[in-house]
């Protein structure tokens, strides 16, 4: 019996939510909402015709691809940047600057190079999935303490021996993860991809099927994506939890260089620039130079779609995570603070979160309509969901004793939430915002490109079509910037957060 009760309580979630979804799909307000009934019946046909299979092959397929380039690469450089600092300074901002490109932003110049090919979707899930497994790899293999590096001299082991005995080994565990982090990256990026250079796979169905207003059919695309994202995280899991027996495993916070993180870590990228400028055919038609961005730029604010474009994205980029933060922090405390509420929605979440972002923005265009504030929706809605994670595992780990000795003082509710339960929350908000920054930009191009029809997303799309490489390299600078800015901001807030969690410990 004490295992039939959260079986069934954690049963009882999808079904409500299934029947819910039946009960709102018969409203006339939300009629392209389909029924579960419909969407099941679709399945079949969806099979029977080979459509199903071939797209979700495609998209495995490209995604396994992206994952083992990115795995191999990734792990060179991280090596390079842990077992050196001296490299490590002269490129972390650089490292910085690069991975907080989204992968979108990258497809019309990939497009322009490469065509709209299987090639350039590869291209694109492997440069989005390469920054875990460096990330994870330096600072693993930075983290080995010296004092092993000096026996493996003691032994007078060579480089070579020193990194299969000592470095590799050491920096497995965190290695591990980031490969589960580059093959859940590769598989959202192929998706997006998908959805707008449509190659084939997941991402090409789904867009087909808002195209054609058949959201019975979308709805079996959307389910496919999050059962195979399920699928990746289960075996992945297993495979840690396999090769690192006892061990908890969460995904590293580790910077590369994070205290050589200066402007001499910028190095690389002027350097690149300047010879980019002085070695760059004006006539090229995907690699301008950068004089020629700027031109492009400066047109595109003269016929006054650059700075509303910029505001646009912005908008709904700020509107959305803040929502998130609201909606994830609030319920992810909720979930944390009950066992039965956590027992009961965990099996639930865990598909939901397994779910691509890209895949749900269609469902929300076709619910909403395309306007700005589907845009604010689905940003709000699809980040929500590793903050609400981060969040509950924070609340979770509260000492109990705190709660406890709140209520011993005889603090209300209302006032041991405000002055225990969410100041403890707040870093698990903040990691998980910093975590999902990325991801709400990705999904605030997307909207602007199949929602609004404006933003920087339509920006970009607009020059692919012109076969102008440069205004599409000058909106991909402009892109990058904001998500720079935004992610080392927000890396400052989580250090102040955890400056001040340690000075209260210590106060304590």
């Amino acid at each position: 019996m004490k295992r039939s009760g959260p079986a069934l309580a954690s049963a009882l979630v999808p079904v409500s939510l299934v029947v819910t979804w039946q009960l709102s799909s018969t409203s006339s307000s939300l009629g392209l909402l389909s029924s579960p009934a419909a969407v099941l019946a679709a399945v079949p046909v969806e099979v029977g015709s080979g459509r199903l299979f071939l797209a979700a092959a495609h998209t495995i397929g490209v995604a396994l691809a992206a994952a083992v380039i990115s795995v191999a690469a990734g792990t060179v450089g991280g090596v390079l940047l842990g077992l050196r600092p001296q490299i490590a300074a002269w490129t972390a901002s650089s490292v910085d600057v690069l991975r907080t490109v989204p992968a979108l932003t990258l497809i019309p110049v990939t497009v322009l190079a490469l065509g709209p090919t299987l090639g350039a979707e590869i291209a694109l899930a492997t440069y989005a999935a390469l920054w875990p497994m460096v990330l994870n790899t330096a600072g693993a293999v930075g983290s080995v303490h010296p004092r092993q590096f000096d026996v493996a001299r003691t032994f007078r082991l060579s480089g070579p021996a020193t990194l299969r005995t000592v470095a590799l080994p050491a920096a497995a565990p965190l290695w591990l993860v980031g490969v589960r982090m580059s093959v859940t990256l590769a598989f959202l990026v192929a998706i997006v991809v998908e959805m707008v250079i449509t190659p084939g796979g997941l991402g090409t169905a789904l867009i087909r099927s808002l195209n054609a207003f058949a959201p019975e059919r979308m709805w079996v695309y959307v389910l496919t994506c999050g059962m195979v994202g399920a699928l990746f995280n289960i075996a992945l899991r297993r495979t840690l939890a396999a090769a690192m027996p006892g061990h908890e495993l969460a995904p590293s916070t580790y910077r590369v260089g994070t205290e050589f993180a200066t402007a001499r870590g910028l190095v690389p990228v002027a350097l690149a620039l300047i010879v980019w400028q002085v070695a760059g055919s004006p006539a090229s038609l995907t690699l301008p130079p950068p004089s020629q961005w700027f031109a492009a730029l400066a047109g595109l604010h003269a016929d006054s779609s650059l700075l509303p474009a910029i505001g646009h994205t912005l908008t709904t980029y700020l509107g959305g995570l803040s929502a998130a933060a609201v909606i994830g922090g609030a319920a992810g405390m909720a979930i944390g603070s009950s066992r039965l509420i956590d027992r009961t929605v965990s099996p639930t979440l865990d598909f939901v979160a397994a779910i691509p972002g890209a895949a749900m923005i269609p469902v929300v265009v076709l619910i909403l309509g395309p306007n700005p504030i589907s845009g604010i929706v689905a940003v709000g809605t699809i980040v929500a969901w590793p903050i609400l994670l981060s969040t509950a595992a924070v609340r979770r780990a509260i000492p109990d004793v705190r709660i406890d000795m709140s209520r011993t003082m005889g603090l209300s509710r209302p006032r041991q939430w405000r002055s225990v339960t969410f100041p403890s929350s707040v870093p698990g908000i903040v990691h998980g915002v910093q975590v999902t920054s990325g991801l709400a930009l990705i999904v605030a191009l997307l909207t602007d490109i199949f929602g609004s029809g404006s933003g920087m997303g339509r920006l970009l799309i607009e020059s692919q079509q012109r076969f102008d490489a440069a205004a599409a390299w000058g909106v991909l600078l402009i892109i990058g910037v904001i998500g720079y800015v935004f992610s080392v901001g927000l890396a400052g807030a989580t250090r102040v957060v955890n400056a001040s969690r340690r000075r209260v410990a210590s106060a304590r």
